[in-house]
């Protein structure tokens, strides 16, 4: 066929205009003010997770607000861990409510469980209904909602900042439930903490429905009112990026959603996705942080360290905030990758040092000039997790799944880090009466694993676009993961 005179021509006008749109970057500030308003919902799962740490002490004291009388460390180490139970319950429930109702509706969803919870502590008078409020406060999890509605939010260039910005705003509330319970009676903290995701649900409303979500549906129109909020009124950078989501979506038959599971792993990049979704999250909870965050005044008392243990716990608090603020400038520019290598490295050397120190205390030598070391190596162990582990595992199970399978595979991988986050939590105290605190302390240790298979095995995906990381998971050069890529998900239809 003879092609008409300007043709080349004209499609090299095209690709320098397409050049230039895609230089040209949207407005940030909406996209920040979106992350932050969003995020309010992870302060408050941040104060729910920093509850016990000061407010378990009281409950066993001869003081406690309970007329049960004072909580044995049986019932404690419930209180600890039934939120995890919760939110293994509620993470399916969001998967489906975001697919099927939309992400606004999900979250306005995820705070009903919260204020409910913070209602029920403050009426409560005893064990067991403190026990059903922990129970259902920990069915307002975000750890779903969040990461699906920033990816679908965020432009490349600022996905990793806004994507850390989840354990920034939960360590910032788990810093404030120490600085609080260290200074407030029981109840007053409540009464102070329930107001926070009334002041969520009070921003959410101004913010727009995803475009990705408005793209899946169909409703183009409504894709682009959202891309104006978050981008602004560029036309040619809101077109540009309405066609390139349009064209995104249907080549990876987003609008598929009757997957399997066994479907889901025939793909090799989806499975190659859910093992380092997997390790991530095992990775996070193996090394031990929900129990430490969960015991943090109960573990200074036992080192016997010279600062109080709540000066100890909130000094631990700000260290982790500061971690996490950090990341959010570093995700982007650094990588993902090195912070995470960093992040492992510190925190197995910290957590060997703290079980040699339990140890020889253990075994009855004098540590009373060596009163530091706990909350030296704590503090370094809790800016080397809020600097690496804890940001990169959430902003990365977030980039690297296929759009169809990306909602079930996150919910799946969430689920399973919630009943680790259980399992080390219910059982810590138990496996420190077995193990000592020592041994417990050099268990954790083991996450030096992670390290290992984050060389070989784990991605850069920094300042990189959705369709390029995919395709490196798949395997092979360019134009072979896009044919393997269109084969997969011809048999994923079938």
């Amino acid at each position: 066929m003879i092609k008409p005179k300007g043709t080349e021509q004209q499609k090299d006008v095209s690709v320098d205009m397409e050049t230039e749109i895609s230089l040209t970057e949207g407005k940030k500030i909406p996209q920040y003010i979106a992350a932050v308003i969003v995020n309010l919902a992870a302060f408050s799962n941040g104060c729910v997770t920093g509850w016990t740490s000061p407010m378990l002490p009281v409950l066993q004291s001869n003081d406690t607000p309970l007329e049960d009388g004072p909580v044995s460390n049986e019932a404690g180490s419930w209180l600890g861990s039934l939120m995890c139970l919760g939110s293994i319950l509620a993470t399916p429930i969001y998967f489906y409510t975001s697919h099927r109702y939309s992400r606004k509706f999900t979250g306005y969803l995820i705070a009903v469980p919260v204020i409910v919870g913070w209602i029920m502590i403050i009426t409560c008078k005893s064990i067991t209904v403190l026990c059903i409020a922990r129970f259902i406060i920990g069915m307002g999890s975000s750890l779903v909602f969040v990461p699906l509605y920033i990816s679908e939010i965020a432009e490349d260039n600022v996905r990793g900042a806004l994507g850390s910005y989840i354990m920034l705003f939960a360590n910032s509330g788990i810093l404030f439930s120490f600085a609080l319970g260290s200074h407030v009676s029981y109840y007053t903290f409540a009464y102070i903490v329930i107001l926070v995701p009334i002041l969520y649900l009070l921003g959410f409303i101004w913010l727009p429905e995803t475009p990705t979500y408005f793209v899946t549906r169909g409703k183009y129109t409504e894709a682009k009112r959202s891309l104006e909020w978050l981008r602004g009124r560029n036309e040619h950078l809101v077109d540009h990026e309405l066609n390139k989501l349009i064209s995104f979506v249907k080549e990876r038959n987003t609008m598929a959603e009757t997957v399997s599971f066994k479907d889901m792993m025939m793909s090799t990049g989806t499975r190659r996705a859910f093992i380092i979704g997997i390790v991530l999250v095992a990775n996070l909870q193996f090394c031990g942080i929900f129990a430490i965050l969960s015991y943090t005044v109960n573990i200074f008392q036992e080192a016997g360290s010279d600062m109080s243990p709540n000066n100890s716990t909130i000094l631990i608090g700000f260290l982790q905030l500061i971690g996490s603020g950090t990341s959010s400038l570093l995700l982007d520019r650094v990588g993902r990758k090195i912070l995470l290598l960093v992040s492992n490295i510190c925190m197995v050397t910290c957590l060997a040092v703290l079980g040699c120190f339990f140890f020889f205390k253990y075994e009855g030598h004098n540590l009373s000039n060596f009163g530091w070391l706990p909350v030296t190596c704590l503090s370094a162990y809790i800016i080397a997790f809020s600097l690496g582990l804890s940001p990169v595992t959430f902003v990365m199970i977030s980039e690297i799944f296929e759009p169809q399978v990306k909602g079930r595979a996150i919910t799946i991988i969430v689920s399973i880090m919630w009943s680790l986050s259980f399992i080390i939590g219910k059982f810590y105290t138990n496996l420190s009466y077995v193990l000592g605190v020592h041994g417990c302390y050099w268990l954790f240790s083991a996450c030096i694993l992670g390290t290992v298979f984050a060389i070989f095995k784990i991605p850069e995906t920094k300042n990189r676009s959705f369709e390029s990381i995919l395709l490196e998971l798949s395997k092979g050069n360019v134009v072979q993961k896009r044919t393997n890529t269109k084969i997969e998900m011809k048999s994923l239809k079938k």
